[in-house]
């Protein structure tokens, strides 16, 4: 972050405030249609440095000297839990393949549906008759 002095950031204040008023101006008069109201004048700024003023209430006030902490990493959410994510998945995928290996070889009629299923599958079999095998295994 670069580094700002308290007159400019109460400058980037004030414009981004003018801003603000500028918008919703513009949305007033889209709401309402009537004419826009002449816009305030500026208050002109003198070039010399002046001592820091009181903040209006209701304004933040941004401390002078800010500690740079460069070195201060924090660890992303994904470098935290990516081994105990990537863990559970292949447990889940491991108890999902036996449940549906168990469920299937349970019945035999079904697992040589299945094992049929496999082996036309590989040689290249229409989708239809797949299909058709998967209906007559439920």
């Amino acid at each position: 972050m670069a580094d700002y002095t308290y007159d400019e950031l109460r400058q980037m204040q004030e414009k981004a405030l003018e801003r603000v008023q500028r918008m919703q101006q513009r949305a007033r008069q889209y709401v309402d249609d009537s004419p826009p109201a002449p816009p305030a004048p500026k208050p002109r700024q003198p070039a010399a440095p002046q001592l820091p003023e009181k903040p209006k209430p209701g304004r933040i006030k941004m401390p002078l000297n800010l500690p740079e902490d460069r070195d201060l990493v924090y660890p992303s959410f994904r470098e935290v839990f990516s081994a105990q994510t990537q863990q559970a998945k292949a447990q889940s995928a491991q108890k999902t393949k036996a449940n549906l290996l168990d469920e299937v070889l349970k019945e035999p009629d079904e697992a040589m549906l299945f094992s049929l299923l496999l082996l036309l599958r590989a040689e290249g079999a229409d989708e239809a008759l797949l299909l058709a095998l998967l209906y007559i295994m439920r």
